[in-house]
C-alpha cells in the first residue's frame, strides 16, 4: 500500500513541513507516480484539446458561455450567477433557478484571479485528472491488488464517455467522481464525518445527483447489511439519508425563489406521454401520476426508441464488463436515472439516456465503485484473478482498452471529436466584429458566437427560438443594442439561423445592417446608413461554397455539385437557407453546362421565404467554359430561407461552383417578389475569378 493512501487522515506529527511533505508522498518506486503521470498527461491534453476547440469557435453558449457570464457578472456585481440565458421559468436569469449548486462557488476565487474563458478549461481539466488518481487510491483500498487495481484505473481513464464529458464546455458535475470517490474512501476507512462531509459536497453539487445519491445510499445500506455490519454502519448510512432530505430541501426551496416554476417542457417528455400532458411544463409528480393512471404507458414509454436505448447501455457498462450490475450499491444508483431517461424522456432529450453531454459524470463514479466492489468478490472466488499473473494482467489490460474503443465507436464518440478545421482570416474577421461593438453595448449573440462575449456584463443568447419567443411574450420584446450573427460558422449547427429567424421581422427594420464581412453579420438598433466592412470599408461578398448546399439530384464531386442527366424539373441542388435584409443584391452563379444544342439546360433561381417564392431567376444555355449567370434583385423587407437554387431544365451536363452575393445598397425599392433589373449570363474562361 502507498504512502499516499496511508496517509490520508492517519499520518503522525513531523518535524518539519518539509518531513510531513515527504511522508505523504509514495515510494519511490510506487505505481502510484505511472498513475499522476497519466493524469499528467491526460490533463495536459485535454486543456490543450478543448483551448483549441475554444479558440476555433466549436464551443457552445450553453454550458461554457454560460457560465462565464455567471462568474464575471457575479464578481462584477452586476447579479447572482446570471447565465444569459431567456427562459419564461427565470426572470432574474440566475443559474440558481434553474440548478442549485453551492460547490460551483468553489470556482469563483480562481476565476476572479484569472477571469476567463481559459481558466473554467484548465480547471475542468485539473479536477477531472485527479479523479483518475482518486480512482486508483480507492481501487487500491477496496481491491488490495496494485494490478487490480491499474486495470480498473485504466477502465476509467480511458472510458469514452468520461472523454465526451470532458471534452464538453465546462460544468459544476465535474466535482462528483472525485468527491464520490474520495467520500467512499473514507467510508471504507471508517472516517464517517469525514465521509458524511464529502457525500454532502457530492449532494450539493447539482440537485439532480441527489437521486442517484440516495439510491447509492440505498445500496450502502444493503452492503452492509450482507456483511453484518449494519449496526456498526448505521450512523454514517442514517446521516446520509439526513443529508440527502436536507440536501433536496434547500435545492427545492432556493431554486423555488429564484425561478417562477419549475418542471420538464413538455416537449422533452416522452412521446407516448405527451398528448397526456396539458400544460407548457410538467413535473416528475405529474407524469408518474400519468404512467400509474396509464400503466400501459409505461411499457410504450420504456420501448420507445428501445434499440437505441439498449445499444447506449450496453456500450456505457461495456468498459466496467457490466461488473456494476451485479453489486447493490452501482445498481441502486442508476436506477433513478434509468427510471427517469427510459420512461419521462423523448427524443427531444437522447442525450439522457444515450449517455451524452456532462451526464456521464453523474453515474461514472457510482459505476466504478460498484465494479471495484464487484471485482473484489469476484477476485475472492478465483485467485487467478485476485493476485493475476502477467500474462492474466495483460489480458485484463488488453480487454479494457478494446473495450473503451468499442465503448466509443458504438456510442458515437459523443463531444470528443476533431476541433473544428482553423480558419485564421475568418476567425480574425469574427474577432475584429466582437471588438467593433462597445463593451457596455447590450448585445444578443449566437450560441457558439457566445462563450467569447461572455465576459460582456450585457451579453446573452439564443439556444432555442421556442424558448426565447416564450420570454418575449411573458416579459416583452427583448431589444439589445446589436445583434450578432455569422452564418459561416459551424455551419452543420443551427446557432445562426435560430437568431435570424428569432429576429427576422425586425432585422432590415428596427435593426439595420451595420456591417457585413465573410457572412459575418452586425446588426445595430435603429441603425439606417450604410453597410460597413469589418476589416475593410466595403462589406464585401457573402460567398457559399457547393458543400454550404443540399443536393437533389446532383452530386458532390471534387469540390463540385455534378449532374449528368436527369428529367426537367430535377432540383439538383438548393439552399443554404440564409437571410437577406432590405437592399439590391447582385448574385453570381459559377456554373458549367455543356450540351449538343443550344436549349437551356438549367434554371438558376433565388427564393425566398417558407412558400419559396422566386425573387429572380435566369435559364442558363450551354457554354463552352465556365459561365458566370449574374442576377440582382432588390428586396424591401427582411426574408428568410434564402435559396440559390439549380433546376434542371434539359439535357446535358452540369458542374455547379459555388455563389457569390454581393450588397448593392440599403435602398429599396421594389417588392421581394420581383425582379428589380434585368438578368445577364456571362461567359469566362474556366481560370477567371468568379
Amino acid at each position: 500500500m502507498s504512502r499516499l493512501s496511508d496517509a490520508v487522515g492517519t499520518a503522525e506529527s513531523s518535524d518539519s513541513a518539509t518531513d510531513r511533505v515527504l511522508d505523504v508522498l509514495p515510494d519511490r518506486g510506487d505505481p502510484t507516480w505511472y498513475v499522476v503521470g497519466l493524469a499528467f498527461v491526460l490533463f495536459v491534453g485535454f486543456s490543450i484539446y478543448t483551448s483549441i476547440v475554444h479558440a476555433r469557435f466549436g464551443s457552445t453558449g450553453a454550458d461554457l458561455g454560460a457560465y462565464t457570464h455567471m462568474f464575471a457578472s457575479t464578481l462584477d456585481g452586476e447579479g447572482w450567477l446570471l447565465h444569459g440565458k431567456y427562459r419564461v421559468s427565470q426572470p432574474t436569469g440566475s443559474y440558481w433557478g434553474a440548478h442549485f449548486s453551492l460547490t460551483l462557488l468553489l470556482f469563483m476565487p480562481l476565476f476572479a484571479l484569472v477571469p476567463s474563458v481559459y481558466t473554467l478549461l484548465v480547471a475542468k481539466s485539473f479536477v477531472l485528472a485527479s479523479s483518475v488518481v482518486l480512482c486508483w487510491l480507492l481501487a487500491r483500498e477496496v481491491l488490495d491488488s496494485d494490478r487490480l487495481a491499474g486495470v480498473v484505473t485504466l477502465s476509467y481513464a480511458f472510458n469514452p464517455f468520461l472523454w465526451s464529458a470532458w471534452s464538453f464546455d465546462f460544468q459544476e458535475q465535474i466535482l462528483i467522481p472525485p468527491l464520490l470517490f474520495a467520500a467512499y474512501y473514507a467510508y471504507r476507512k471508517e472516517h464517517h464525518l469525514v465521509f458524511l462531509g464529502l457525500l454532502a459536497a457530492v449532494l450539493f453539487t447539482n440537485e439532480f445527483v441527489i437521486f442517484v445519491t440516495v439510491g447509492f445510499v440505498g445500496g450502502l445500506v444493503v452492503a452492509a447489511a450482507r456483511a453484518g455490519r449494519l449496526r456498526e454502519r448505521a450512523p454514517a448510512l442514517v446521516g446520509g439519508f439526513v443529508l440527502v432530505g436536507i440536501a433536496r430541501f434547500v435545492s427545492t426551496r432556493v431554486m423555488s425563489y429564484y425561478s417562477e416554476f419549475g418542471g420538464l417542457p413538455s416537449y422533452v417528455v416522452a412521446e407516448p406521454l405527451q398528448p397526456f400532458i396539458e400544460s407548457a411544463r410538467v413535473s416528475l409528480v405529474d407524469l408518474l401520476g400519468v404512467v400509474l393512471a396509464n400503466p400501459v404507458l409505461l411499457i410504450d414509454s420504456t420501448t420507445f426508441a428501445v434499440e437505441q436505448k439498449a445499444v447506449f447501455f450496453a456500450a456505457f457498462m461495456l468498459p466496467v464488463a457490466f461488473l456494476a450490475l451485479f453489486d447493490e450499491r452501482s445498481l441502486f444508483a442508476l436506477l433513478p436515472f434509468l427510471g427517469f431517461a427510459w420512461v419521462f424522456t423523448g427524443e427531444a432529450k437522447a442525450v439522457y439516456y444515450q449517455f451524452g453531454a456532462h451526464y456521464p459524470l453523474y453515474l461514472l463514479p457510482f459505476v466504478y465503485v460498484g465494479a471495484m466492489c464487484a471485482l473484489d468478490r469476484l477476485s475472492a472466488r478465483f485467485g487467478s484473478i485476485e493476485t493475476p499473473s502477467r500474462a492474466v494482467f495483460s489480458g485484463l489490460v488488453a480487454f479494457v482498452l478494446v473495450a473503451s474503443l468499442v465503448a466509443g465507436v458504438a456510442s458515437g464518440g459523443g463531444h470528443l471529436a476533431r476541433p473544428p478545421d482553423a480558419q485564421p482570416d475568418h476567425s480574425e474577421t469574427l474577432d475584429a466584429a466582437i471588438d467593433s461593438i462597445p463593451p457596455n453595448a447590450s448585445l444578443i449573440a449566437q450560441n457558439d458566437i457566445y462563450p467569447h462575449v461572455a465576459t460582456r456584463e450585457n451579453a446573452g443568447f439564443i439556444v432555442s427560438q421556442g424558448t426565447f419567443s416564450a420570454y418575449e411574450r411573458e416579459y416583452g420584446p427583448v431589444t439589445p443594442e446589436y445583434i450578432l450573427i455569422d452564418s459561416q460558422l459551424n455551419q452543420n449547427a443551427p446557432w445562426a439561423r435560430t437568431v435570424q429567424r428569432t429576429y427576422a421581422d425586425r432585422l432590415g427594420s428596427e435593426y439595420g445592417l451595420y456591417r457585413y464581412e465573410d457572412g459575418i453579420q452586425v446588426f445595430r438598433q435603429g441603425y439606417d446608413g450604410p453597410v460597413r466592412g469589418i476589416t475593410s470599408k466595403e462589406p464585401g461578398a457573402r460567398r457559399y461554397a457547393p458543400a454550404d448546399f443540399a443536393t437533389g439530384t446532383g452530386t458532390e464531386r471534387n469540390g463540385q455539385i455534378v449532374s449528368t442527366n436527369g428529367s426537367s424539373g430535377d432540383y439538383i441542388w438548393f439552399g443554404p437557407y440564409d437571410i437577406l435584409t432590405p437592399g439590391t443584391y447582385t448574385a453570381t452563379f459559377r456554373i458549367n453546362a455543356t450540351d449538343d444544342d443550344a436549349d437551356p439546360v438549367l434554371r438558376a433561381d433565388v427564393a425566398a421565404g417558407s412558400d419559396h417564392e422566386i425573387v429572380a431567376s435566369e435559364d442558363v444555355t450551354p457554354q463552352p467554359g465556365q459561365q458566370n449567370v449574374t442576377m440582382q434583385f432588390t428586396i424591401d423587407e427582411t426574408v428568410t430561407d434564402v435559396e440559390f437554387r439549380g433546376i434542371r431544365q434539359g439535357e446535358g451536363q452540369i458542374a455547379f461552383d459555388g455563389v457569390r452575393v454581393n450588397y448593392g445598397s440599403p435602398d429599396a425599392g421594389a417588392n421581394a417578389s420581383r425582379l428589380a433589373a434585368d438578368t445577364t449570363a456571362t461567359t469566362i474562361p474556366a481560370e477567371g475569378d468568379g
